[in-house]
């Protein structure tokens, strides 16, 4: 090949680089039925491209009129091939727009990013492409099946993704208890406590976690019987997973009380969990929440990024966008990805996704406890950092909330107004946390309560559970 036609087809090569290269490597790659387009898969799109492209370049290499004819046609497209490429993609990758700036600061930014990609010289744009192929696709990839293995060596990988039984604090049944049902007395007061991550005790040693400190204080009081915790709380459990567990293994215990402490997520996570039971689905553990997490504690300075990054990625369609659509249908709120929802918006919008949901599955708890294990049940609904204090978790990594939004409050006044009708107690830790003098109660990267938050919870908990009667226990100077 002459320099001179050397240099033509590397010319024409750049002409099509938006079509011709990145808008089918972005439909390979991201294209799928989640992307697609009033219900078509965009990759069909891939079709009309091969062959257009492909007739192109067969005509190219048969010289002459043929050539002549792809020359002038690659001579019109060349300045339009960069935006109609940024138009498809921006198609292909974002969700349908809602608003006009934003979607157009991105497809300006796609357009001027092909345009400068197209001008480098030949190695560098090679690297260039390599590096965004390692960063966008490779590394992501590797990284999710690296935390998929890890989780897997803890959890199961199904719906209820129960923790794996590891010969020190896991036993048999799944439980955070060292020991088994034949470890507790005849004459012990079982408390089983169910929930999740903060009734687990997220990065708290065993004695510290909320049911064990209970099970101290108690010790310390004044009991007719000797209290005994089990821990049935596991990282993203929700009441719907709680019942199954407690179904499964709850007689086991003999219990003589069921607690169940209800986090701002499970509103939400309810509604995932049974639509996934229903579909037959798998639990998908969220990377990109564990990489938001790892970055925030080893960058905190990257926060200041979050609400621009956000604001692109929210905007970004999904693989499971139509799955989420279903999961949701016939309610108004929560709309996809609103893991809080339920301090996102006014009661009364949220009313029917609760009662729907978690009340519903809560009640099932409740009947279960009644009938088959012949026990009481208390709820116990306490407040994360976010709904009373502007000082508690300075580089949390988590999104989706309001610090003191104004329906930040919104599931304690539900409970307040629905309490008296219910069948169960309901203990709610507000005041406790708002009253501690405290601080700080949780940890100053994560949402979690640290060892001096569970210790507030315990408090106020045991303390209420002795005034509703629920502990064979009674007050002491120091309660």
């Amino acid at each position: 090949m002459s320099e001179q036609v050397a240099m033509r087809w590397s010319e024409g090569c750049r002409a099509i680089f938006g079509t011709g290269f990145l808008l089918p490597s972005v439909l390979v790659l991201w294209g799928g039925p989640g992307a697609g387009w009033g219900g078509v898969d965009p990759r069909w799109l891939l079709l009309p491209l091969v062959a257009f492209w492909g007739g192109a370049l067969a005509g190219w290499w048969l010289g002459g009129a043929p050539r002549q004819l792809v020359e002038n046609i690659l001579r019109v497209w060349r300045p339009i091939d960069p935006w109609c490429a940024a138009l498809l993609i921006f198609g292909v990758l974002f969700r349908p727009p809602e608003s006009l700036w934003l979607p157009f600061a991105i497809f300006i930014g796609l357009a001027l990013a092909i345009l400068g990609l197209r001008r480098l010289p030949g190695p560098a744009l090679v690297a260039t492409l390599f590096l965004f192929v390692m960063v966008f696709v490779i590394l992501p990839r590797a990284f999710e099946e690296i935390i998929l293995s890890r989780v897997a060596a803890s959890y199961a990988l199904d719906v209820d993704h129960r923790m794996k039984p590891d010969g020190r604090e896991i036993n048999a049944d799944g439980l955070r208890f060292r020991g088994s049902p034949e470890n507790l007395e005849g004459d012990d007061f079982v408390v089983l406590f169910m929930g999740d991550s903060f009734t687990f005790g997220f990065n708290l040693p065993y004695e510290a976690s909320l049911p064990y400190r209970v099970e101290a204080l108690a010790d310390q009081g004044n009991c007719r019987s000797q209290v005994r915790a089990v821990n049935m709380g596991w990282t993203s459990s929700s009441p719907i997973l709680g019942l199954r567990l407690l179904r499964e293994v709850g007689y086991r215990y003999q219990p003589d009380l069921v607690i169940y402490s209800l986090d701002m997520t499970d509103f939400h996570d309810d509604i995932r969990y049974e639509w996934m039971l229903r579909e037959r689905y798998d639990y998908e553990f969220d990377t990109q929440a564990i990489v938001g997490r790892w970055i925030a504690t080893q960058w905190p300075w990257a926060l200041s990024l979050r609400p621009a990054v956000l604001a692109v990625t929210a905007e970004l369609r999904s693989a499971g966008e139509n799955d989420r659509d279903a999961m949701l249908s016939g309610l108004v709120v929560p709309r996809p990805d609103e893991r809080f929802y339920i301090t996102t918006y006014p009661l009364e919008e949220t009313r029917p996704a609760i009662e729907s949901g978690t009340m519903k599955h809560l009640a099932g708890i409740e009947r279960l406890s009644r009938d088959v294990l012949g026990v009481p049940m208390a709820l116990v609904i306490y407040p994360r950092a976010y709904q009373y204090s502007l000082r508690e978790v300075p580089g949390n990594w988590e999104s989706g909330y309001e610090p003191l939004g104004p329906y930040s409050r919104e599931p304690f006044r539900y409970f307040a107004e629905v309490a008296p009708d219910l069948d169960y107690s309901v203990i709610d830790l507000m005041p406790a946390f708002e009253a501690s003098e405290r601080f700080p109660l949780f940890f100053k990267r994560d949402p979690h309560w640290n060892a001096a938050g569970a210790d507030v919870a315990a408090r106020a908990t045991y303390s209420a559970l002795i005034d509703l009667g629920l502990l064979p226990c009674s007050r002491t100077d120091s309660d």
